[in-house]
């Protein structure tokens, strides 16, 4: 620009770019340098936190998990306990800033249990109709009545906490690499 302002013998010209196109330009530049740096910034938290709130939902997941093993095993006696649902506040646990990190860093990745753009999907699923049914065994089992038959027709609960289960991990995985990135998704 320097030198196009010294070439042109027109000063109404090189006033133009000297005092209004170059201040434009590098105030454009120095907002779209900053804030995609803040933006970049914000991902990550994002990331970070999405790999935490998942954290604790795969602890109860897996304990669910555990719990409904337990009991469908026909050699065990043990009593089916209610499964853990402290995590869950409804389907807004996962934050819309959250998903949308799931959903960019899941995108053109093959998925893993059921698909990471459904998270909230099965993970409402799961802790919304498996644990109110399981609980439902549960009681069925305290008021001694035989909740084995009841826990076998319920033995599909067993597949869809494991799906729910390994894509809440293969998403927290792909959350904590992302945080990791210079340049996050």
């Amino acid at each position: 620009m320097i030198l196009l302002c010294t070439q042109t013998d027109s000063s109404w010209f090189t006033g133009l770019i000297q005092y209004f196109i170059a201040p434009f330009i590098v105030a454009a530049l120095a907002y779209y340098l900053f804030g995609l740096r803040d933006e970049y910034k914000r991902r990550k938290k994002y990331s970070i936190l999405g790999a935490e709130l998942l954290s604790t939902l795969i602890e109860e997941v897996n304990t669910g998990k555990n719990i409904i093993e337990q009991t469908l095993n026909p050699e065990s006696e043990i009593l089916p306990n209610p499964l853990p649902r402290k995590s869950w506040n409804g389907i807004s646990t996962i934050q819309d800033e959250i998903l949308l990190r799931i959903f960019e860093v899941s995108n053109g990745i093959s998925e893993i249990g059921f698909p990471a753009k459904e998270i909230r999907i099965h993970t409402k699923n799961y802790f919304e109709h498996i644990v109110t049914n399981w609980d439902a065994v549960s009681m069925t089992a305290v008021k001694g009545q035989d909740f084995k038959r009841i826990a076998y027709t319920m033995s599909s609960f067993y597949e869809a906490t494991n799906n729910v289960l390994l894509m809440l991990k293969h998403v927290k995985d792909l959350l904590e690499k992302n945080a990791k990135k210079t340049f996050p998704k």
